[in-house]
């Protein structure tokens, strides 16, 4: 790929790639399609399974926190029914809650 060619693709702005505002005027750019968002609730999921400790949040949530407009952001990323953090607390607080997404036991079967 030439230089033209680059510099065309970059004219052009990040194709393909969604993005919202920081609180700083910046904005943050992130592809949907990753999968990123995807693995790390799995992740959480095999770690809450486990009783281990949770991998640490990729890059887009932490952004997330930092939105403008929090709630439209959220709306962007958040894989429906998959997602490890309360969604109230970042629109509110901004801040990254950690939800159970294991079901607890209902009934005691011990005897």
């Amino acid at each position: 790929m030439g230089l033209k060619d680059r510099l065309k693709r970059l004219a052009r702005g990040p194709g393909g790639l969604a993005s919202f505002v920081l609180t700083d005027g910046n904005r943050y750019y992130f592809d949907p399609k990753s999968g990123e968002l995807f693995l790390h609730a799995a992740a959480c999921l095999r770690a809450d399974f486990a009783g281990r400790g949770r991998p640490a949040p990729p890059a887009t949530l932490l952004a997330l926190c930092k939105a403008r407009d929090r709630a439209a952001a959220i709306e962007k990323i958040a894989t429906r029914g998959l997602f490890p953090y309360e969604v109230e607390a970042i629109v509110e607080r901004g801040v990254l809650v950690e939800r159970s997404m294991v079901a607890r036991s209902r009934e005691d079967f011990s005897e």
